[in-house]
């Protein structure tokens, strides 16, 4: 049995967000770091789940005018 991926690492959240893994380590370290972590076995993870609330909660519509061109 497949069990779908939980947890983001670091890195897999910096390419997620498209920052640097160095921009992630410095919000989780200042504790601005919108998204909740855990470590297990000296990694840092973080939800899966939360994460994706997060960007979707954030999601904004754009707004297109036409020309009548």
């Amino acid at each position: 049995m497949i069990l779908k991926q939980q947890y983001f690492s670091t890195d897999e959240l910096a390419e997620l967000l498209r920052v640097r893994k160095n921009t992630v380590e410095k919000w989780r370290n200042s504790r601005s770091c919108p998204f909740s972590w855990t470590k297990v076995c000296g990694r840092i993870l973080f939800d899966r789940d939360e994460v994706l609330k997060y960007l979707e909660s954030n999601k904004r519509q754009s707004i297109h005018t036409t020309t009548g061109i």
